[in-house]
């Protein structure tokens, strides 16, 4: 039961970060919400940033996806580790961008970003 309880847990996450991908590459048509949201397209349409700041959040969204692809290889082989790995490269990147903004940018960012990083807590 535990083991069908992680593996759950795991295709949840898979799923999020497979979205997020896709929603980075062009897929998808959902504006600038949810789950699948790209940070840097919040940053632009939402927090209306200047276009240096959004450049630079570019940058490490595409850094966090170069380290998260053979994550979510080796959680589709089975490493139950990943998905913790998953989380502490997206908990990285969300410091990062948010290091580029203000205290109010940093607060709206979080409200906009609320399904990212954090699980529980929620009445879902």
């Amino acid at each position: 039961m535990k083991k069908m309880i992680r593996m759950a847990m795991m295709a949840a996450a898979l799923f999020a970060v497979v979205t997020t991908t896709a929603k980075a590459q062009g897929g998808g048509g959902g504006g600038g919400r949810g789950r699948g949201a790209n940070p840097t397209t919040i940053l632009k349409d939402s927090l209306k940033v200047s276009d240096a700041i959004v450049a630079k959040a570019d940058s490490i969204y595409k850094a966090y996806q170069t380290e998260v692809q053979p994550l979510m290889e080796a959680a589709r082989g089975g490493d139950a580790e990943a998905g913790q790995k998953m989380q502490a490269a997206r908990t990285k990147m969300n410091d990062a961008i948010k290091a580029l903004l203000t205290d109010e940018q940093k607060a709206q960012y979080d409200k906009l970003m609320p399904a990212r990083g954090r699980r529980g807590g929620g009445g879902h």
